[in-house]
This record gives structure tokens, sequence and C-alpha cells, in this order.
């Protein structure tokens, strides 16, 4: 898919609270083989290792040590091992907990050549692709739904050597920490500055120039109100210090920008829209235009619009783009 760039362009609760961050996944993800048709638009959830049987996760273990997003793509892309959807660093936790419980050593190895798949797939700036050995947007650092966020979490709880990571070697621990400090690095990096400020981030980096970079046609380089939280979160474990701080501050300071009031967004599986409502909580959009903060929507067409209703109804239905995401953060 042809990539558009526009000119206005460590805990379990934690974990869980950014699993939490996007809308229900299977209005969300649509596989990019599917069609526009009626026939094929087909709507896919979270990756087949969330909910597999041990015996089928071990089985879809590929040989670099990763897993496919969904098991029964056997061609193209996707038939890598990937971390979009949960895959990956969900199969890792589960087999993890399968070991503490069971104590059988294959689910231990597993777990383990899975976790250096991770520490191989990271690229030398810290930031990791969506597709291991992939094309195209795959190959961007990706932090849409959580991805890269959530593989550090599990990474920084390998370092930690506590809870279901126990076994874990104290060599593969230290590598797993300089895994963590080089995506963090990654990340600051990545904060985008508009008009002199520090503001929040993209879904998606360009792996090399680190600049915002589109993925599907409907996501084009800019702000974006939900990764940013998952983001800011993740930066609230860490040590603190001063750039860190500062990071977390000005995301905070943006969020406060660009929150909407007196709306109210309604979306069910056959549209989405918004309506004013006085005592509705604040709301933010998915996207904003990264020059001038302007809430941006984009249809399968890859042209951004300003307004939902300009959209077409599949791309409404199908995508998260309002949400209350920065009230996870307790700064109202």
């Amino acid at each position: 898919m042809k990539k558009r760039i526009f000119l206005c362009t460590v805990s379990t609760a934690l974990l869980i609270s950014i699993y939490a961050l996007p809308f229900t996944p299977t209005m969300h993800a649509m596989s990019d083989s599917a069609s526009n048709s009626a026939s094929k638009n087909v709507f896919k959830g979270d990756a087949s290792g969330t909910t597999a049987s041990f015996a089928t996760i071990l089985e879809n273990q590929q040989s670099d040590g990763g897993w496919r997003k969904f098991y029964s793509e056997d061609h193209g892309d996707w038939s890598h091992s990937s971390i979009d959807n949960k895959a990956t660093y969900t199969e890792i936790r589960r087999l993890a907990k399968q070991y503490t419980i069971t104590k059988d050593q294959t689910y231990a190895d597993a777990a383990i050549k899975g976790i250096h798949f991770l520490l191989r797939m990271q690229y030398t700036n810290g930031g990791f692709p969506q597709v291991y050995h992939s094309s195209g947007y795959h190959t961007e650092i990706t932090y849409n739904d959580n991805a890269m966020t959530n593989v550090l979490l599990l990474l920084e709880d390998v370092a930690s050597q506590k809870g279901d990571f126990r076994f874990v070697d104290n060599t593969l621990a230290k590598q797993t920490k300089q895994a963590v400090h080089k995506g963090i690095e990654c990340i600051l990096n990545t904060q985008i500055v508009s008009n002199g400020k520090l503001t929040a981030w993209c879904q998606q980096y360009d792996a090399t120039t680190l600049k915002p970079a589109g993925a599907r046609a409907f996501e084009v380089p800019s702000l974006t109100a939900s990764e940013s939280v998952g983001i800011v979160q993740l930066l609230k474990t860490r040590p603190a210090d001063a750039r860190i701080q500062k990071s977390i501050q000005a995301a905070e300071t943006w969020f406060k920008t660009v929150e909407i009031k007196h709306t109210d967004y309604k979306r069910n599986h056959k549209d989405s829209y918004i309506v004013a409502d006085a005592n509705a909580s604040p709301i933010w959009a998915r996207f904003y235009d990264i020059q001038t903060n302007r809430p941006i929507f984009v249809g399968r067409d890859g042209i951004v619009k300003y307004t939902l209703k300009d959209i077409e109804q599949e791309r409404r239905a199908g995508y998260a783009w309002y949400g209350s995401w920065p009230n996870k953060l307790g700064i109202y």
C-alpha cells in the first residue's frame, strides 16, 4: 500500500491498561488482503496466540523464534513473524506463565527463543518494525496499537527476572535491559516537535530517518492521541530523569491542548458519528495534523478530511476515530 505524506500532516496492571487502549479489535483491524466489497469485508481481531492452545503455540513458533499474527497466513508479509495485534509478545508471556505453573522446560525454552527473536528484531536505533524481514510500511517503527510499547513492557519484565521470568539467566536479562534502554531512547528521539514545542507521537516512523511515516491509506503521518497515551504510561514506569520528565510533561500539555469538550462519540458496527453533549467528558481525535493540531480523518482514498462524516461509511465504522484514552493518565 502506498505511503501518502501530507504537509498538514512494570506491572500487569499497566499491561492490561495498555491492552485496553484501542476500541474493540474486531471492529478495528482489517486484514490487508480484505476487499472493500461487502462480501470480502472481513474484520480480524487479536492475534492467534492470544487464544490458541499451548500445543498450537508451540507448533506455530517459527524458525526465527517469533510467531505470525494469524497462524493461518501462509504467504506474503503476514507469513513472517510479527508484533502486530499482540503477536509474539503474547505467546512469550503465556509460555512463561505456563512454565511457572508446570515447570515443563519446553515452555521456558520456547519463551527464551521468542525473547531472543525480539532482540534480533530490534533496530539499532531502538525501534521495532511491525513485521520481521518484511516490506513496505511493515518495516516502519510501529507504535500503532501499542505494538512496540508492549514489547518494551515485556522486555522490562524479562530484565527484572521476577514473576514469570525468574527462569531467565543473567546474560539474557542484561541483554533485554539494554534493549529496553535503546527502545526508550527511540521513543524520546521520535517525539514530534511542532512549531518549536514537543508534542506527542505518530503511529509509525521511517526506520532510517525517524521521520513520521504513513501505513495504510487511512493512516497518514499525524499526531495520535491513542498510542501516545500508551507511550506516556510506559515512560512513567522509568526511573525519573530530566529528559523523560520533560517528555511526559510536554505530551500531557499537548493532550490538554487538543481535548474536545461538549462532544460525544457514538460508534457501532454500522457507523460512527459525533453529537453535541454539554455533559460529555472530554474526548480526543485519533489523529491530529502535525502543524495545526486540527483533527483529521482519512478514508481508503488517502485524502485528508476534517470532519468524520466526509469519509466513507466503511471506514467510519471500521476504525476508532475518537476516544477517551488520555483519561487513563490521571491528569484531569
